[in-house]
């Protein structure tokens, strides 16, 4: 758990310089592995979706483990922590929506972030779809925000993308989700302010 506190709050850090120098993700998105063990871990604090800074708009991160390939742990909130969220819809086409409700068992130990257990494959569809919008049920309302669209993209879908791309490196999954080459053969570059 401290562990994951410091890559998170290590990642917060870090995404005041995301969009310069390497390219965006490179520098949001924390890879540590640890070679005594062979344990892989990539994280990413929560980033705003596509609409700014503004007091409603959601926050997204992510923490995945190689000790539990199949499963990640979501960071949801929103700008500031104004709200407590309940649960999490995605709506990632050309798929159905994709409900997260299901609390992780460790906090997310960041501040009006909470923290769910989500199935990686649900995340394969939301970062690999054509377009994605998200839903969060809070205590006292339901927002709705863009994560990405076929022009636009926010920070949280780009870590998203670079995360799922850092945790199946070197695996079948890599080949299969067609990330090969993704972010190898050219430098990144984010589109959020086009």
């Amino acid at each position: 758990m401290k562990q994951w506190m410091g890559v998170a709050l290590g990642a917060l850090v870090l995404a005041g310089c995301a969009s310069s120098g390497k390219g965006g993700t490179e520098a949001v998105v924390q890879v540590q592995e640890d070679k005594a063990t062979q344990v892989k871990t990539v994280a990413f604090a929560p980033l705003p979706m596509d609409c700014g800074r503004v007091a409603h708009c959601p926050t997204l991160g992510v923490r995945w483990s190689s000790t539990t390939p199949n499963r990640a742990t979501l960071l949801v909130g929103t700008w500031g922590g104004q709200a407590q969220i309940e649960a999490i819809e995605f709506n990632a086409r050309p798929h159905a929506p994709l409900r997260v409700r299901s609390k992780a068992k460790d906090a997310s130990g960041l501040p009006g972030v909470t923290a769910f257990d989500v199935p990686m494959d649900t995340l394969e569809r939301v970062a690999l779809g054509s377009a994605a919008w998200v839903r969060l049920t809070t205590t006292g309302a339901v927002i709705e925000e863009n994560l990405y669209t076929g022009e636009r993209s926010s920070r949280a879908a780009d870590a998203l993308k670079r995360l799922m791309y850092e945790a199946y490196k070197g695996t079948d999954k890599e080949l299969s989700l067609g990330l090969i080459g993704v972010f190898t053969d050219k430098p990144y570059e984010p589109n959020y302010y086009k």
